[in-house]
């Protein structure tokens, strides 16, 4: 399995956009209405590489580097989720986007959420997958067990500290691959990405000042995919029930025998969820296990 065999015989565009004097790294691919995938802290977009094939059948794709991110500029402060959401919507003007469906996973799924309370205007259908920014990863032992090992696999040249840090949002061991260790470790490697780390996990130290709570996600009126799993290895499955509790209007489903990246470890099963969802609603969505 390679990320590149999964991309054979689709078309795609990879470059570097200047997002209002922040070099952005992107991922284009298909045709219809905008929908852009958000990873997870200290992550990159090869996150959705695997399921974003199945999506540009019925959409323009956009993968990109977050800001702060993979090689996405790095202007320095920390990330906090309204300078990561400034940041999308300043691709989207960029790229003449009116509004996008946006598809976000942990850190990601926080700034989906960010966007569908404080833009509401912007946003299309959107889905939320193993989303921060709730009460179930905002505890410090989580914040420590991500520090700790993002901190190591960055600092030390031993490949080791990587594949462990992956193996934290991968359960299905089949897809954690040696070329996924080295694709992240070049990332962690780059010297402008070990000086920005301390930027990069401040989002940790600032969790409860941002967080999505009832009274933010009571604002969202757009319809909201939730996505968990039953083998994340920061939040147990009852963690989307905040979510649950306080979105209007949403269902929830979960991915059993899966970890934090649902899109990578199932990409088929994840798109043919979140492709009937996008296009038509909560309606042709299921709520339950998977």
């Amino acid at each position: 399995m390679s990320l590149w065999t999964d991309l054979m015989g689709y078309p795609f565009e990879m470059r570097q956009v200047d997002v209002k004097g922040v070099s952005t790294r992107s991922m284009r691919m298909g045709s219809g209405a905008p929908l852009i995938f958000l990873h997870g802290i200290s992550g990159h977009l090869e996150a959705f590489v695997r399921t974003a094939p199945y999506h540009a059948e019925d959409f323009e794709v956009h993968l990109i580097d977050m800001l702060g991110h993979g090689y996405t500029g790095k202007p320095g402060g920390a990330y906090t989720i309204d300078r990561l959401a400034k940041h999308v919507l300043d691709y989207m003007d960029v790229h003449n986007m009116d509004k996008a469906h946006v598809c976000g996973i942990s850190m990601g799924g926080w700034a989906t959420g960010w966007l569908l309370a404080h833009h509401p205007d912007r946003m299309l259908r959107s889905t939320m997958v193993l989303a921060a920014g709730g009460p179930s990863m905002g505890s410090p032992e989580i914040a420590e067990l991500i520090c700790k090992s993002t901190t190591a696999a960055v600092m030390s040249d031993d490949r080791e500290y990587t594949r462990q840090r992956l193996n934290q949002v991968i359960h299905r061991k089949e897809a954690l691959t040696d070329e996924l260790v080295d694709v992240r470790y070049k990332i962690y490697h780059k010297p402008d990405f070990r000086a920005a780390l301390p930027d990069i996990l401040g989002q940790t130290k600032l969790y409860q000042k941002y967080m999505l709570t009832s009274e933010i996600l009571a604002r969202v009126e757009q319809e909201t995919l939730l996505v968990w799993s039953e083998e994340d290895a920061y939040s147990p499955v009852t963690g989307g029930q905040h979510y649950v509790d306080h979105l209007k209007r949403q269902k929830l489903v979960i991915f059993a025998d899966t970890g934090h990246w649902p899109p990578f470890e199932r990409p088929e099963d994840f798109a043919k969820v979140n492709i009937p969802f996008l296009k038509s609603g909560l309606s042709a969505v299921t709520a339950g296990t998977i």
